[in-house]
């Protein structure tokens, strides 16, 4: 198969956790299960892996990673709901014990390549539709109550594709070839358009996908996570971070799409299990990985957020629209993160060069004070030159967000009356 661009809401904008059973491998291999549950530690970070769709043998490859790169001096665990795809699905491994069951697999150390080795710690039914929020909520909590710890964390991977509603994306996960060559990016990059995701995609369930309000609403109301992780693309947008922020303290994710192989599971653990999660090294580890790629796989953009400083950036944006707008009127002309191939090129825009754009020459005081609130609630943020090759990146603010269009009535409709990022900034009065 050549380089298919699979985007997930990473993997590129939701995921899931009966009985201690026998480990199970992806690949070959099985073992017993220890008898006792794990005494509590400091911070569990749950992936969710939504991985019944075209990415499932990379989700086998970023297991692998988190078991290579596992350490018994972390203070935590890692645990990953794995819904993987059907057998009967062109996608699935051609080996005969092949496990189509989702579960709950508790991460351990094992540097082999071809066989996933950690524990089950609990095994579901395919029945269970894992973009279904309660699903979701179930999972989750399974997996708060089998590994134990005093903090949280998440990460969502799969397909993604920011806040926009279910069927209004396109292939937003970025992949690479099967023949590797010694390399995790090598071979020529191919488009494969035709499906949407907002987050997640199960082929099972007529590729069915998590919106972003239901999946705020799917989490654990009375936990504030000490990160959520999107392994998944175009998901660092502002609506989302808006949606998420009183479930999260920081939002790592990326404005626009990431490569299939997604975050670099073996440099991110050990600041993931900090004391305190190192959140700015988790995304700088991320984008010095693909920073020192070449040609197109050279290619990423990451922003941290502080899920605290959100408010101070909507009053900011509010009061920018309650001002005069520039002459032109609103600016269609800033820095975006959508390419054109994907169908994209007119939904993700950086956030801080829209209101550059539109508000720079008619309040460039509400500017200032703009990029003064953005400044703070962005704890990290970078991007590669360019983008697949394609797409020029001359400013990145950390977050990309949704301009207004009248010609795009049903994402209009939704960004309205859906989202509370449109109704705290001010910014679904616009338009064009």
């Amino acid at each position: 198969m050549s380089l298919f661009y699979r985007v997930m809401m990473k993997k590129r904008t939701f995921l899931y956790l009966s009985l201690w059973g026998a480990i199970l491998g992806l690949s070959s291999c099985k073992k017993d299960l220890a008898p006792n549950a794990p005494s509590q530690r400091n911070r569990t970070v749950i992936e969710y892996m939504v991985a019944d769709n075209n990415l499932y043998s990379y989700a086998e490859r970023d297991i692998n990673e988190m078991e290579a790169g596992w350490s018994d001096r972390f203070d935590g665990y890692m645990v990953v709901f794995l819904y993987p795809v059907s057998v009967e699905s062109s996608y699935a491994p051609r080996q005969e014990d092949y496990d189509e069951d989702p579960r709950l697999l508790l991460i351990s150390r094992d540097e082999r390549t071809n066989v996933i080795s950690s524990r089950v710690l609990k095994r579901y039914d395919r029945s269970l539709d894992p973009t279904d929020p309660e699903v979701m909520n179930r999972v989750i909590a399974d997996a708060m109550t089998l590994a134990p710890a005093e903090n949280y964390a998440l990460i969502f991977w799969s397909h993604g594709s920011g806040w926009l509603p279910r069927g209004m994306g396109q292939p937003l996960k970025s992949a690479v070839p099967t023949a590797w060559d010694g390399s995790k990016l090598t071979g020529p990059m191919v488009e494969n358009p035709g499906i949407a995701y907002s987050f997640g995609q199960s082929n099972s369930y007529d590729n069915a996908e998590m919106e972003i309000d239901a999946l705020a609403g799917a989490l654990p109301k009375e936990t504030v996570f000490d990160f959520i992780l999107f392994d998944a693309c175009h998901m660092a947008c502002i609506e989302v971070a808006w949606e998420l922020k009183d479930r999260t303290k920081y939002l790592i994710a990326s404005a626009a799409e990431t490569l299939a192989d997604g975050f670099p599971y073996e440099a991110i653990l050990a600041p993931m299990f900090e004391t305190e999660a190192d959140v700015t090294a988790i995304g700088k580890a991320f984008f010095d990985y693909y920073n020192e790629q070449s040609g197109a796989w050279q290619s990423a953009t990451v922003g941290v957020v502080r899920s605290d400083r959100l408010t101070e950036v909507a009053a900011a944006m509010r009061a920018l629209c309650e001002t005069e707008i520039s002459a032109d009127g609103i600016s269609y002309a800033a820095q975006q993160y959508g390419r054109r191939a994907m169908g994209f090129e007119n939904t993700f825009y950086d956030l801080t060069n829209f209101v550059q754009q539109t508000w720079g020459a008619s309040d460039p005081a509400g500017v200032a004070r703009f990029e003064a609130a953005m400044k703070e609630a962005v704890a990290y943020q970078a991007a590669t030159p360019w983008l697949f090759d394609q797409l020029r990146v001359l400013t990145h603010c950390g977050l990309s967000c949704y301009l207004p269009r009248s010609s795009t009535p049903l994402s209009l409709e939704a960004y309205r009356t859906r989202f509370g990022w449109s109704e705290a900034s001010g910014m679904g009065q616009l338009l064009p």
